[in-house]
């Protein structure tokens, strides 16, 4: 099935290959027309209204949530946060912790090498300001998750572990079920966060079967709007944690000397929240379920993942970033051109209305341990086709013979 006619951009822009889904993915009619009927028809500011236009704008907001809940398997729509982005999840997270003294100087935050700067910033900065230590877990051969090495950094003084579901340059899918347990069997009270940026827009994630404690992930990878990120907490760690800050929205009373902080899960948003942004992410949520849900997306990503895995065995000076193992990736190939620069072949490609990334994808320390300055990443989602790929491989050929 062709899924590209349901997104105008093609239609407005005649001729564009989008190979840029990792980065963030294109919005389709159904999201668009529900924004739009949702700022003309139902707008209102929420939590204090008691009119009828903020309690159908109220509505939506709760029922963003709920479907939010519903596909990653939470029972409780009130353990979603909504932020700005994933960055400011994981930052919003952090900064509680901190408040909450969950983490203390001396103690230990497991990550894995391949994990964007999101995911490692926010831990430098604690490490910074109270002292807390990090250590990371490399990858075996394969690019997964090396259980070897974990399990010998995975030491008594660790507190916290926090992995990505999904490389987002080689597409490998960990298996955070086998963490989660390993995590949990060794000392249940260790606090286990994923980053579901790359995985939710593809893939289902359980939280349950995971046993993570939050997660968190971005509206704009999965076809809702910018300004939109999720953070999933474990309701029971919810109530015992103290908001990184507050203000209107996230408080139930100020006084002169002190103030009381709103029930769960207000006085985690501090302020007015993302109205027409949440109404885009449930509009995607909607659109996926509209299509066949996460059954459809894989389907047709497992095609195209096949497909494209074949025409890059045809350019043997192409190398590409991954382990040969198509069932375990999402849609996402790094490769590298030995002696033409990745922004070489990136531009290259942008004359070509052809949009790819090039650079080190947010993920420097992995490129490093690597071995590599910087790579080209393609990456593929609903609405891509095979003519997209076939375009794609014509045109790598001509940037190759004309750029060596």
């Amino acid at each position: 099935m062709n899924f590209k006619k349901d997104f105008p951009i093609f239609d407005n822009n005649p001729g564009l290959i989008y190979l840029d889904s990792t980065a963030t993915s294109q919005k389709p009619s159904f999201v668009i027309d529900g924004i739009k009927e949702y700022l003309e028809n139902d707008y209102a500011n929420i939590h204090r209204g008691s009119y009828s236009l903020s309690e159908r704008s109220e509505e939506m907001y709760k029922k963003s949530k709920e479907i939010t809940a519903k596909f990653i398997w939470s029972t409780d729509y009130r353990e979603i946060i909504y932020t700005y982005n994933a960055n400011y999840a994981l930052n919003l997270l952090s900064a509680s912790l901190k408040r909450s003294q969950l983490l203390k100087k001396g103690d230990k935050v497991l990550i894995s090498v391949v994990e964007h700067h999101s995911n490692i910033v926010p831990w430098l900065i604690l490490k910074e300001e109270i002292g807390i230590e990090i250590d990371y877990v490399n990858i075996d051969e394969n690019f997964w998750i090396d259980f070897e090495d974990f399990e010998k950094k995975f030491t008594a003084d660790v507190k916290l572990v926090s992995f990505t579901a999904v490389s987002n340059v080689t597409g490998e899918i960990f298996n955070l079920e086998k963490l989660g347990t390993l995590i949990k069997k060794k000392n249940k009270d260790i606090l286990f966060v994923v980053d579901a940026s790359q995985s939710v827009p593809h893939i289902p994630l359980d939280v349950k079967k995971v046993q993570c404690d939050f997660t968190f992930f971005t509206g704009h990878k999965l076809m809702a709007d910018t300004g939109i990120g999720i953070i999933w907490w474990k309701k029971e760690i919810l109530n015992t944690m103290k908001p990184a800050f507050s203000w209107w929205g996230a408080i139930s009373k100020v006084l002169k000397d002190c103030f009381y902080d709103a029930p769960l899960p207000d006085r985690f948003e501090a302020g007015t929240p993302n109205l027409s942004w949440a109404v885009s992410l449930l509009k995607a949520f909607e659109y996926i379920e509209k299509i066949g849900g996460y059954e459809t997306l894989i389907t047709h990503e497992q095609e195209l993942i096949e497909y494209t895995l074949k025409k890059f065995e045809s350019i043997p000076w192409v190398k590409l970033i991954w382990w040969k193992n198509k069932e375990s990736k999402v849609g996402v190939f790094s490769f590298i051109i030995e002696g033409i620069h990745s922004i070489d072949i990136s531009e290259y490609l942008a004359t070509k209305n052809i949009c790819i990334r090039a650079g080190q994808h947010c993920a420097e320390p992995f490129l490093t341990s690597l071995g590599l300055a910087h790579t080209c990443r393609m990456s593929l989602y609903i609405y891509n086709t095979m003519e997209d790929i076939d375009i794609f491989f014509e045109e790598l050929k001509n940037a190759i013979i004309t750029l060596q």
